[in-house]
């Protein structure tokens, strides 16, 4: 009885117990997504489309064929903000097929020298050429789009109760992209790792603007479009395919989307929707980023034939292969 009295004044007056007590341990901080905060960038609107699936029926679209002729740069509506940027210098395309005069071991004697001796008796040994390593050229600041916060963005639920959620499609696809880039010898950025992130627009173009770089940057947004339709119900199934959007006007950009958009219906087969550009109140990513930016939409998720396409790995592979296709296209000839 007493011990019990000596222990209610000591919790009492902020003293221990003689009790056995664990001091519960603090939970930790949530992680935080940050970028650089002293950089001048425009308020994103979220009431603004920023990607295929939030186009309105009735908004100004222009939409060109991947081989339609480049006349010349039209005047900009929306001018991005001036951010100083090194000059865009092209490194020389790398010489494919180089010729190399290796030394080769045959029977025993070697060609080095310009002398052989061999033995007609034995199978000469087979040639190894080391092929010469890949020279950067650019810098791929690969975006995701969205992230698991983004509302909506997801299929209906299929019958077996699956159902395509596009954070995790894009960060898949981006993962696979990235993997075989650095494998190829090719310099890129993971611009938002994060998962549990909203849009983060700002954030998205802040970090891709003050990436410091010795070589031009180029930026690429991948995405899964959705068609209109009521939420948690499937789009008219005629409406299917892939686009890639760029800044309005821009003839650089232009011409990175017809090379990503080639790709990606060689790879899939899907019906080509073709370039597209808005001439007012363009996406976010594309207005704002200082280098030129493409944003490519690959496949319906609430078209309920394409969503199953877009939850295969298989099929995965291929959007993911074909944009590494035209990645490599650009690094090997630059932009014409």
């Amino acid at each position: 009885m007493l011990q019990k009295i000596i222990d209610f004044f000591k919790r009492l007056f902020g003293g221990g117990s003689s009790t056995n007590r664990t001091t519960p341990k603090p939970k930790p901080s949530p992680p935080t997504t940050t970028y650089p905060s002293d950089i001048n960038l425009p308020e994103a609107d979220d009431t603004d489309a920023q990607d295929g699936s939030e186009i309105q029926p009735d908004t100004a679209v222009v939409v060109v064929k991947t081989d339609d002729p480049i006349i010349a740069d039209i005047p900009e509506v929306d001018v991005p903000p001036v951010v100083v940027e090194p000059p865009i210098i092209d490194v020389p395309p790398v010489i494919e097929d180089p010729v190399v005069e290796p030394d080769v071991t045959i029977g025993g004697g070697s060609t080095t020298g310009g002398s052989t001796s061999s033995n007609n008796d034995e199978e000469p040994t087979e040639v190894t050429i080391n092929e010469p390593k890949h020279q950067a050229r650019f810098l791929w600041c690969i975006d995701n789009g969205h992230g698991k916060k983004t509302k909506g963005k997801r299929s209906p639920k299929l019958e077996d109760g699956s159902q395509l959620l596009e954070y995790e499609f894009n960060r898949d696809v981006v993962g696979k992209m990235i993997k075989s880039l650095k494998a190829k010898g090719v310099e890129c950025f993971n611009v938002v790792p994060e998962v549990d992130v909203d849009n983060f627009l700002e954030g998205r173009v802040a970090r891709v603007n003050t990436k410091v770089s010795k070589i031009p940057k180029l930026f690429v947004s991948v995405h899964a479009n959705a068609a209109p339709a009521q939420l948690g119900k499937w789009a008219d199934p005629k409406i299917s395919g892939i686009e890639t959007w760029y800044y309005h006007g821009n003839s650089r950009g232009r011409k990175i989307a017809a090379i990503f958009q080639k790709h990606l219906i060689q790879a899939t087969g899907w019906k080509n929707r073709q370039l597209k550009s808005r001439p007012t109140k363009q996406f976010y990513v594309l207005r704002n980023t200082s280098m030129t930016a493409v944003l490519t939409e690959n496949g319906f998720y609430n078209n309920k034939a394409q969503c199953k396409e877009l939850l295969k790995d298989s099929v995965r592979q291929k959007i993911a292969d074909a944009h590494v296709a035209a990645i490599m296209e650009i690094e090997k000839k630059g932009i014409i």
